[in-house]
């Protein structure tokens, strides 16, 4: 995965943890905790990812590996973004 299909992936998510926030706060008069915001956003991951069986490169193991990558580049990212709502709204 190259720079430019990461920065896509934030500005599709982007629209994602901005939703999660605004949904949790009107529901529940607060902000998520960390946890509680992963654990929300871990069932959306999959349409981020793609299924396991689209990305199969040489092999199980490499399959499994590339899915380990793009989980880990997914998750990088959310957590920038997610820290980056936490402080604009903070600001509010």
């Amino acid at each position: 995965m190259d720079s430019s299909e990461i920065e896509s992936m934030k500005r599709d998510m982007s629209v994602k943890v901005h939703d999660i926030f605004d949904n949790f706060e009107e529901h529940n008069n607060r902000l998520p905790t960390m946890e509680e915001f992963r654990s929300i956003f871990h069932d959306c991951a999959d349409n981020y990812l793609g299924p396991l069986d689209k990305q199969i490169v040489d092999g199980i193991n490499a399959n499994l590996e590339r899915q380990r990558i793009r989980e880990q580049q997914l998750w990088d990212a959310v957590n920038e973004l997610e820290s980056e709502e936490r402080v604009r709204r903070d600001a509010e």
